[in-house]
């Protein structure tokens, strides 16, 4: 049996679908002026928050903003934003929980997808935690999102960094790190 690797900008399945609230944080984001003519493309103009949409629609959106110049840019601001109206379990209370619950919250906003489309974390000592990222999102949307979350989940003033780490999955793999040394 071979390793499951997502591939890169391609639904999971034909029935992945994503919630609408997650959607919206394009129309919202720093780089709208970018991806409003494209969520019209997709037929994504009009989002209803508590619907169900499509995921390929918003991975073929993706993929467009990743092959435009400055695409990198507003992929990273399409992932912070989307943090701000994601779906997160009520316990969410710090960096070390909201990693470790990461696959809870993208269930939340994904649905029929298979189980290793995920975000493994590995602890590599008490406040610093490697995530991959296998899902068919975009390395810098999936910068945006962990960057986000660490900035939404933090202690008030708590430094934090995320750095990419090399590697085969297009999501990528991050390191995040927080508090003081």
């Amino acid at each position: 049996m071979t390793q499951y690797i997502a591939t890169p900008f391609v639904a999971a399945t034909p029935e992945a679908i994503i919630l609408g609230k997650a959607v919206q944080a394009f129309a919202e984001n720093l780089e709208s002026d970018v991806v409003r003519p494209l969520l019209l493309k997709y037929g994504l103009d009009t989002i209803d928050p508590e619907k169900w949409y499509p995921s390929q629609p918003w991975l073929n959106v993706l993929r467009d903003v990743s092959e435009m110049p400055g695409g990198t840019n507003a992929l990273v601001a399409i992932g912070k934003k989307t943090v701000e109206s994601a779906v997160m379990p009520p316990e969410m209370d710090s960096i070390p929980k909201m990693l470790n619950s990461l696959n809870t919250g993208y269930h939340l906003n994904l649905r029929n997808v298979p189980a290793e489309d995920v975000h493994p974390v590995e602890v590599v000592s008490e406040r610093v935690y490697r995530v991959t990222s296998n899902t068919p999102f975009p390395l810098n949307y999936t910068y945006g999102l962990v960057w986000g979350f660490a900035q939404r989940f933090r202690s008030p003033g708590e430094p934090f960094t995320v750095r990419i780490i090399e590697s085969e999955y297009p999501g990528g793999v991050f390191e995040v790190e927080w508090g003081n040394k």
